[in-house]
């Protein structure tokens, strides 16, 4: 059948496509429905990544955070009318138990080759040939899409207008993930008053005993997150918190003074988190991190079992109230006109929240 789409061919231009959609085994076909926009199908619109890497990337659908609506199902695991989310980190050895490395026995416990295998606890959203929407792959800006069934996970009651928010989610249950020791007791920075940060720190204040404090730029938007104190970044002297634990929510260049105050203010053998991308390489002080023995991970997307727990997450009625602080508006998307005015209109945002998109294309 036949699906229309957006595809991003150059910095903000849009182009309609119209695209047959195949259906096999293990795949089920779903009717988006709801959708949002992230920082990173912002930087392909405005076109603010490398030259060389846009090249690569365009033509390609936009948007990886999406609700729908299962239309047909060859998996045989859901029924017509199901609403779903769409994981959009794809491995393929979930998919047909194939390997793009050749590693015939991957799915093998004895397997000693495979990524996944190898390093468990990190989560196939750092196997190296992962396919990922709206990056390597097109994205959920369309009609209809056939997905692979391991990557379609089932809503149950939850409102698709705060299911949207389940990629973030499990965004930030990924970062949380990194810290090996037990949340609890603790005291916990979040560095950033983007969505990221508010999503961080709503899953620990409303799931753990931790002290939560936030530090950002913009009074305005600090004030909205779930936390013990708020600081503004220019004030970090005041910060009078032994913190154990932080996350760095930020990126771009404006990381490297966020991750500087981290190192200035955590505790001797804390640990912190890094979420943000940046473009350019950052400068930090490597000195101090010595001297208090602190330890700096990273994490980046997010997986199956990450999405699965995020929807879980959103039957607590504290985290679910805190998420519709999040919607700033819903528009319908019936033409290419409606999807670029949420473009621009969501690269101009300076508030906290998201505009959701009800697809009717």
């Amino acid at each position: 059948m036949l699906s229309k789409g957006f595809k991003i061919v150059s910095p903000k231009t849009f182009e309609i496509y119209y695209e047959d959609v195949e259906l096999k085994e293990g795949y089920v076909l779903v009717k988006i429905d709801f959708a949002a926009i992230c920082k990173a199908d912002l930087r392909y619109f405005l076109g603010k990544r490398q030259k060389r890497v846009l090249g690569l990337k365009y033509p390609m659908r936009l948007l990886h955070e999406a609700t729908g609506t299962v239309i047909k199902d060859y998996s045989g695991k859901f029924k017509i009318g199901d609403r779903v989310v769409l994981v959009p980190n794809i491995v393929q050895c979930h998919v047909d138990g194939s390997c793009p490395l050749g590693y015939e026995n991957h799915m093998e416990k004895e397997c000693s080759k495979c990524y996944i295998k190898k390093h468990e606890e990190l989560g196939e959203n750092f196997c190296p040939v992962a396919k990922f929407a709206s990056s390597n792959k097109d994205g959920f800006s369309c009609e209809y899409i056939s997905f692979p069934s391991s990557n379609v996970i089932p809503i149950g009651d939850i409102e698709p207008t705060k299911a949207v928010f389940a990629e973030l989610t499990s965004v930030g249950l990924a970062a949380i993930r990194r810290i090996k020791e037990p949340l609890s007791d603790k005291t916990v920075a979040v560095f950033g008053d983007g969505i990221v940060g508010y999503i961080i720190s709503s899953i620990i204040s409303n799931t753990t005993n931790c002290k939560v404090i936030v530090v950002g730029k913009h009074e305005e938007k600090i004030s909205l997150f779930p936390c013990h104190r708020h600081y503004i970044a220019e004030d970090e002297l005041k910060i009078d918190e032994e913190i154990d634990i932080a996350f760095e929510c930020v990126g771009s260049k404006a990381a490297e003074s966020a991750i500087n105050q981290i190192i200035d203010r955590i505790k001797i053998g804390g640990t912190a988190v890094l979420t943000g991308v940046s473009e350019e390489n950052i400068m930090i002080n490597t000195r101090k991190i010595l001297e208090k023995g602190i330890t700096i991970t990273g994490t980046t997307r997010s997986n199956v079992k990450d999405f699965e727990k995020s929807i879980e997450l959103m039957n607590n009625s504290g985290y679910n109230s805190s998420l519709e602080k999040l919607v700033r508006q819903v528009r319908t998307i019936k033409t290419i006109s409606d999807y670029y005015s949420v473009f621009e209109d969501e690269a101009r945002n300076k508030n906290m929240g998201k505009i959701l998109m009800e697809f009717h294309i």
